[in-house]
């Protein structure tokens, strides 16, 4: 049986934010008990930022402190899911 990678999984967290006409996407992936955070540009599938936790508090924890940074930044929160 084949794992599936993280690329190919539909993210646990899912947070969209703009400034302007510029994208955002903060995700968390699963694959078995480990967790990835990732930040991608808007419509595009290359990572900016890529951490792998074995821990999901670790990786939610990653993505909410993020999400709030860029939130003091300016951006605003478009989707979340």
């Amino acid at each position: 049986m084949k794992i599936a990678s993280f690329d190919t999984r539909r993210p646990v967290l899912n947070s969209v934010l703009q400034l302007g006409r510029q994208l955002l996407s903060f995700q968390v992936h699963r694959n078995g008990n480990r967790y990835q955070v990732s930040v991608l540009p808007g419509g595009q599938e290359e990572r900016l930022l890529v951490r792998v936790f074995n821990a999901v508090p670790s990786a939610f924890q990653l993505h909410a402190a993020l999400v709030a940074e860029f939130r003091d930044a300016g951006w605003t929160s478009v989707a979340y899911r």
